[in-house]
């Protein structure tokens, strides 16, 4: 089951780039309807093989999403996200809201750290939430986007039975007609029961793994950056694409303090992935 989420983490790369290439072949003609649009995407892609870890592997992974009668819907990692708010391609500000469901499987398969692994198996998480975002078009050309945007979940499952808040700015630009890039900054939040259960260490699992004992609190978790880049290469909005995207984050504060992390993996977090991808 631990393998189910960085795969599907090349599920949201190969998500978001077959998503880019929609708005990523020629502009779009102001005031034209995007229509209904379905994208599948395959990719590759290496990352930790859980939270904290030092380790990585390659896994598969595929996609998908699209829009209909206005309404955008994707899945990002293991959650998929629906826009209430239909699209309006002629206005300058761009808002988006709308719930938000996932699944959360870290630990909850084999672990390579034998330390962690005696810490025992994780029960998976159930979240669900929201995700709004607000949007600036044309701020440096008629293509671009600078957007802030806030996730927030919380756990109804009892596996960490709190909540992930996660903020960021994304920014979006054609480079040429066949072009899509966008950057974000990224940043997660999280309560007091998710790092204890994440990254915290009682007695037992103490005496069971030689780590010590560790109880962080709530507060910043981690800090970080990606960048995707998409090829169109039909050079229209439906066709074929190729996708790159890479992203780290590093873990903060009393996350990056766990043992978990500064003994057994590490604070830097790397992920990796190529794909092609087909937008009906």
């Amino acid at each position: 089951m631990q393998r189910v989420l960085p795969t599907l983490l090349v599920l949201w790369a190969a998500a978001m780039a077959t998503s880019a290439h929609a708005r990523g072949g020629p502009p779009p003609e102001v005031g034209r309807p995007q229509g209904d649009t379905l994208t599948i995407g395959l990719g590759v892609g290496v990352t930790t093989s859980y939270d904290g870890a030092s380790d990585y592997r390659a896994i598969p992974g595929g996609t998908l999403r699209g829009t209909v009668s206005g309404h955008d819907f994707q899945l990002n990692g293991l959650q998929l996200f629906v826009d209430a708010i239909p699209n309006d391609p002629q206005g300058k500000i761009d808002i988006e809201f709308g719930p938000v469901a996932g699944v959360r499987f870290n630990r909850t398969g084999n672990v390579s750290d034998s330390r962690v692994a005696a810490l025992g198996e994780l029960d998976a998480a159930v979240e669900l939430g929201a995700r709004g975002s607000v949007g600036l078009r044309g701020v440096l050309n008629r293509t671009d986007k600078l957007a802030l945007a806030v996730t927030g979940v919380g756990d109804i499952a009892g596996a960490h039975g709190s909540h992930v808040i996660s903020p960021s700015v994304e920014y979006s630009t054609l480079a040429g007609r066949r072009t899509f890039l966008r950057m974000a900054l990224t940043s997660e939040f999280v309560g007091k029961g998710y790092a204890a259960y994440y990254f915290g260490i009682n007695a037992a699992g103490a005496a069971a793994s030689g780590l010590s004992a560790y109880s962080p609190s709530s507060g910043l978790a981690s800090i970080g950056g990606n960048v995707l880049a998409t090829y169109s290469l039909s050079g229209r909005r439906t066709g074929w694409s190729l996708f790159g995207i890479a992203s780290y984050k590093r873990l903060q504060q009393e996350i990056a303090a766990s043992p978990i992390v500064i003994d057994t993996g590490s604070p830097h977090q790397l992920f990796a992935s190529v794909g092609l991808g087909y937008t009906f």
